[in-house]
């Protein structure tokens, strides 16, 4: 894992607001401005475990109306544009088929984010998880990429939301209720349609003798499920709330 304070690092800030920043610090605009290539450079740092891309992959993630030779210019453009950006030694090659991000010369958060979560950090991945991967960012002409961008985003939401259900169950049993209700609520915010994140918030609103609140929540849950879903909650919540009116 390379530190966010390492020597001569970019940094690259992906969950939540994006941030790219050099060298130096400096927030390299360049490539910010540069939406398509901003995604291919996240997409050569995330997908597939960070490492090397097929160049022929990379044409139908991000030209997929192009011919071969019009999409292999365009990448070709692309990468010149980011090594001239961040610098030559950020992105290399292995033969002529492939191409990557040198992860010692690049730090990422997202990266970050599931190295701690795989190591059972879960506070410290939660303090990274700032929002939603790559937030803001579209890429109309790239279906492949908008679909790939949209599963990561639920896949590092829902690390996010059982890393916090994991710190709630684990104040609950220390008995510290209220760090447990605070991570409780942000589980159920990073999952905001799962009822066991929902029971969860309840259970520790009872515990600590808030049933009034424990109420309120579920019914606020109830009355989204209809106006947005046109469903009611599962038997297993209404029944914790029963509970708890009685």
């Amino acid at each position: 894992m390379c530190a966010a304070g390492g020597p001569r690092l970019i940094q690259l800030h992906v969950l939540g607001p994006i941030e790219l920043r050099g060298l130096q610090g400096e927030t390299v605009d360049s490539v910010l401005g540069q939406p398509k290539r901003l995604a291919l450079l996240a997409y050569l740092v995330l997908a597939r475990s960070r490492g090397f891309q097929r160049r022929d992959l990379l044409f139908g993630v991000f030209w997929p109306e192009s011919d071969a030779a019009h999409a292999r210019e365009a990448l070709n453009q692309a990468l010149r544009f980011l090594r001239r950006s961040l610098g030559r030694d950020a992105l290399h090659s292995r033969g002529d088929d492939e191409v990557g991000v040198d992860p010692s010369r690049l730090y990422c958060d997202a990266v970050e984010f599931e190295e701690r979560i795989a190591a059972g950090d879960d506070a410290e991945a939660l303090a990274l998880y700032r929002g939603t991967l790559l937030e803001g960012l579209f890429i109309s002409e790239a279906p492949l990429f908008e679909r790939w961008l949209d599963a990561e985003r639920g896949r590092l939401r829902e690390l996010a939301s059982g890393a916090a259900g994991r710190l709630a169950t684990g104040c609950e049993l220390a008995g510290d209720l209220g760090s447990a209700l605070q991570w409780s609520r942000r589980a159920f915010d990073l999952a905001p349609y799962d009822e066991a994140a929902l029971r969860r918030v309840l259970e520790v609103l009872d515990r600590s003798g808030d049933r009034a609140s424990a109420v309120h929540e579920y019914d606020a849950f109830a009355n989204r499920l209809r106006e947005e879903l046109e469903i009611e909650p599962a038997p297993e919540t209404r029944a914790v709330v029963e509970a708890i009116r009685a």
